[in-house]
């Protein structure tokens, strides 16, 4: 057979492609062996995965799809494919945008719909720019600025074959000989965790029920089936620097469990922070927000008090203030009150059942990264049935400074008893000379007073304190 030249050219493009395909291969998460995701508080993730690889002949290149298009290229790590001699991040999709970008100068089709008759005219145009909702064509030696909307749209010849669907990782190694599982490990922005809380007080309001949710969130652009999600909580620096990333990327498999959780996940110290692991495998897919459970408690003893703070100033003042204080409610976070294990950083939502029963809600607050042992201050909003009436009773200057009288008068509706906490804030070196109950010292130079208002009725403090100047 005689092989023209139109045959051969059919032949060498032909042999080209088969050379290209054979020099190159695509791994998806199909290949994917295991997956493990770190979640940090602020907007960070480690992806740790293996995937089987067949044997690699050297320079081939290997692309392995379904990575984050948020992917930190300085944290890329590939073990166990050979030595690496070159690594990529592909995240040039193939989205509007980037089509029309691609085609800017070149020839392309424009259907145009008439709204009134319904017919679609279709002509050949050449496409110069885009800004915005907006296109810049040439037709017939004729320039025009059309809007991006349901009634223009651009018909493309092909699509370009460096626009990919989704982001990839390519590489090239010395090769291998025989099949491996290769392990891939990156940091990725997108990836992030939160808490929140829901603190139900029984009837009596003396005891409560704490349920904690993890919040898992992914704006990868990738999805995550069946990983093993472990949540560290700490505020730490991402200063995006080779060493920073090998130390997240440290080997995690010589856990030492410290303590269950409640019914939900295992706790370990991760140096200055501390890691969770969630107890079963999740599917964390892209633009999902997924709640899991984290710990649940029971019978926590919890106080309920009311504070007050204000400043006494060394001046003589006329005003009266009349105010209410703020409900507060405290636990410790101890293994006598049923918890005793690093509480994360969350927002707390706390409901109280009214007389039928039924759970409303009674106000919220939020804590911060919370250790064994620690107290847990929740502020849940101003008290109703409780009125504090503030004035200045007395006022002279001293040798050296001010002698200043307050008189607190407190009220309470309530058909219960109240335990109120005042705090007196001094901006001069104090010592109070009189007062009608005891108090305490309290660091950063303050005097707080707790004191117990019977139900339907009043309680009056009254003292003075002499403030010396420096």
């Amino acid at each position: 057979m005689q092989i023209t030249k139109w045959n051969l050219c059919v032949l060498i493009t032909a042999l080209s492609s088969l050379t290209a395909h054979a020099d190159s291969l695509q791994i998806s998460s199909e290949q994917r062996q295991s997956l493990d995701l770190t979640l940090y508080n602020q907007n960070l993730g480690l992806v740790r995965e293996t995937r089987q690889l067949p044997p690699l002949t050297s320079e081939q290149v290997i692309t392995l799809e379904d990575v984050s298009e948020q992917l930190q290229v300085a944290s890329l790590r590939i073990d166990n494919a050979g030595m690496i001699l070159e690594q990529n991040l592909n995240t040039n999709l193939l989205n509007q945008h980037n089509l029309l970008q691609h085609y800017i100068g070149k020839e392309l089709q424009l259907a145009r719909l008439n709204p009134v008759s319904g017919q679609e005219v279709i002509s050949a145009v050449k496409l110069l720019s885009v800004d915005g909702n907006r296109a810049l064509i040439k037709q017939n030696n004729r320039f025009e600025s059309i809007p991006l909307n349901n009634q223009w749209r651009f018909i493309f010849p092909s699509l370009p074959g460096d626009l990919l669907s989704k982001p990839s990782i390519n590489f090239r190694s010395d090769g291998t000989k025989k099949p491996q599982e290769a392990r891939i490990s990156y940091l990725t922005s997108g990836l992030q965790w939160s808490m929140d809380y829901v603190l139900t007080l029984n009837q009596a309001g003396d005891k409560a029920s704490l349920d904690g949710r993890a919040s898992l969130s992914n704006r990868t652009g990738t999805d995550f089936k069946d990983a093993q999600v472990s949540l560290v909580a700490g505020n730490l620096n991402n200063p995006g620097g080779n060493r920073h990333a090998e130390m997240l990327q440290a080997d995690f498999s010589a856990r030492g469990v410290a303590r269950a959780a409640p019914k939900a996940v295992t706790q370990e110290n991760l140096g200055d922070f501390h890691l969770f692991t969630l107890p079963r495998k999740v599917s964390l897919l892209d633009g999902q927000i997924k709640q899991v459970s984290f710990l649940n408690s029971d019978s926590i003893p919890v106080q309920r008090s009311y504070d007050y703070e204000f400043l006494v100033y060394p001046t003589l003042e006329r005003n009266q203030h009349r105010v209410k204080p703020v409900l507060t409610l405290t636990f410790e976070n101890e293994e006598q009150s049923n918890l005793g294990l690093p509480l994360p950083a969350g927002k707390v939502r706390t409901f109280t059942p009214d007389q039928q029963g039924m759970l409303q809600f009674a106000g919220g607050s939020q804590i911060g990264h919370t250790g064994k042992g620690d107290q847990v201050e929740l502020k849940q909003g101003k008290a109703f049935d409780l009125s504090i009436h503030r004035k200045q009773t007395h006022f002279s200057k001293t040798f050296n400074g001010f002698l200043v009288g307050q008189e607190l008068r407190i009220s309470n509706s309530r058909p219960t008893a109240a335990k109120l906490v005042l705090t007196a804030n001094f901006p001069l070196q104090w010592d109070i000379k009189e007062s009608s109950f005891p108090f305490d010292k309290v660091m950063g130079g303050s005097a707080r007073w707790q004191i117990d208002v019977p139900a339907k009725g009043e309680a009056l403090l009254a003292f003075k304190v002499q403030m010396e100047k420096r």
